[in-house]
């Protein structure tokens, strides 16, 4: 009974978190890496809608020809998310990110040629199959390199980096096409991609494989690895079930805990995107901005999204260093998240005047963005090996683009049916209800793969 009872108290207390190396620590060159691609990434992603007026007057686009080819990135990007997580674990990070990066800043750079909305439409098609393997490529990396208590903040870095991404594009990218036009703009952006494919390629190898990982380092991390890999097995109360990537891939689909992820994910994403595709329009239409001031106040909640993202992390990580189990640290962070984030897209539905309105806004991405790097740890912690790391993180990730690729539409319908944005932001706080929903009270099981 006595031997019984500490069995029962290994399986829910984790291991103590080893003691940091000390000198060199190339995991963190191994985020900085990714962060770098990831910058990177997002300028090849986002300058296309900064440079679309200029085109559209330059080559005589009509609106639903722009409005077209702005959004044939989002679908090749969202199905290409789940062949992508089965080809990092299969191939592994450091060969699939690199071809990754290398394809998109080829199809970035070549964008700059397109004379024709076919053009458009096939580099644009092009960048969203190449940019899929960039996050399921950099959490399984993340998952090999990082102990559990340092996961969350290790994630954090880089998924920060998109909201920089998306604050920096717009002033970069406009700077550039008023001193080399718009054709030479996206040559520009392109070319700086291969700085970050060199700088990925330089510095990752898995850590068994690197040479200039120190001994202390090596021990730190493969501690972790094995500490973990022997708690899942007894929480499973079975060895790891082990197979074909494939055939385990195709498994994942039996398993609820996967279905209330997509189904998280998709609301969660949907009020991203929301963000993303109509925060400047609507200062403009329902707070009366003008397309200036709009396009600096825009700014403002991905500023404090790139904040927020390392408080989460950090705050996530602490809980896990606390003694909290690490699926239910990055679980109940996103469901905590969400949640506040629907409280201040009511509250923007009923503000009363462009400050308390802009305030709000700010506000929900912040607490939106404490999710971010819980969202993606959370995949390397749901299965029981890093094998199918990159799997789970791409599935999650596909549902949640395709709510990505319905807010727009969605939410220009709902505004034209009422006449306003009140209804849709607050149908985008109760799809947040439901990621609290999902996170907070399904996702509750380690799957035995």
């Amino acid at each position: 009974m006595e031997n019984s009872h500490r069995v029962l108290r290994q399986q829910a207390e984790p291991a103590h978190p080893p003691a940091r190396p000390k000198g060199k620590n190339l995991r963190w060159a191994v985020i900085g890496a990714i962060t770098v691609l990831t910058i990177t990434n997002y300028l090849d992603r986002g300058n296309l809608s900064v440079a679309a007026p200029l085109i559209a007057d330059d080559l005589g686009f009509s609106n639903t020809e722009t409005g077209l080819i702005l959004s044939a990135f989002i679908w090749p990007y969202a199905i290409m998310n789940l062949p992508a997580g089965w080809a990092v674990d299969r191939w592994g990070p450091r060969l699939l990110m690199t071809l990754a990066a290398g394809l998109w800043s080829v199809a970035g750079a070549l964008t700059g040629a397109a004379r024709s909305v076919s053009m458009f439409l096939g580099l644009r098609v092009v960048l969203g199959v190449a940019e899929a393997p960039l996050f399921p490529g950099a959490l399984k990396a993340t998952s090999e390199w990082f102990p559990e208590h340092e996961k969350a903040r290790a994630t954090s870095i880089y998924i920060a980096a998109t909201q920089v991404g998306l604050a920096i594009a717009p002033p970069i990218t406009t700077a550039l096409m008023i001193a080399f036009g718009w054709q030479l703009m996206f040559v520009i952006v392109g070319l700086l991609g291969f700085v970050g494919v060199i700088g990925w390629m330089a510095v990752y190898r898995r850590p068994e494989d690197h040479p200039r990982l120190s001994a202390e380092e090596r021990i730190y991390i493969e501690k972790d690895r094995g500490e973990r890999a022997d708690r899942q097995e007894q929480r499973a109360g079975q060895p790891t079930v082990s197979g074909s990537a494939g055939g385990d891939w195709a498994r994942l689909f039996r398993y609820p805990t996967i279905w209330a992820m997509m189904l998280g994910a998709f609301c969660l994403q949907y009020v991203f995107w929301f963000y993303i595709t109509w925060l400047p329009g609507y200062l403009e239409s329902a707070q009366h901005f003008s397309i200036t001031t709009a396009g600096l106040v825009s700014a403002l909640p991905y500023v404090a999204g790139g904040i927020a993202v390392i408080i989460g992390g950090r705050f996530s990580d602490m809980l896990v260093k606390r003694g909290m189990l690490a699926m239910h640290a990055r679980r109940r962070t996103i469901a905590g998240g969400a949640l506040l984030t629907g409280l201040a897209l009511l509250g923007t539905a009923f503000s009363n005047g462009p400050v308390a309105a802009v305030t709000m806004l700010t506000l929900g991405m912040f607490a939106y963005s404490l999710t971010t790097a819980s969202y993606w740890a959370l995949a390397a912690d749901v299965v029981s090996t890093d094998r199918l790391v990159g799997s789970v993180g791409s599935i999650q990730n596909f549902a949640g683009f395709l709510g990505g690729a319905f807010a727009p539409i969605a939410t220009g319908m709902i505004v034209d049916r009422f006449g306003g944005f009140v209804p849709a932001l607050i149908i985008a706080a109760a799809l947040l209800v439901v990621t609290s929903v999902m996170y907070g009270g399904f996702v509750n099981r380690r799957l035995p793969l």
